[in-house]
């Protein structure tokens, strides 16, 4: 039960649904990076 007196649900990541979230992951990482480029660049000497 949860603190509302309800049903808890509880969720477990599939296999297929850990591979995903590993994609996203890596693709959000990218435009992280990109963006932080964007927003401080790298000054060359």
């Amino acid at each position: 039960m949860s603190q509302n007196n309800q049903r808890a649900k509880f969720y477990k990541l599939t296999a297929r649904g850990r591979k995903q979230l590993t994609a996203e992951q890596s693709r959000w990482d990218q435009l992280v990076r990109a963006i932080g480029g964007v927003m401080n660049p790298v000054e060359e000497a």
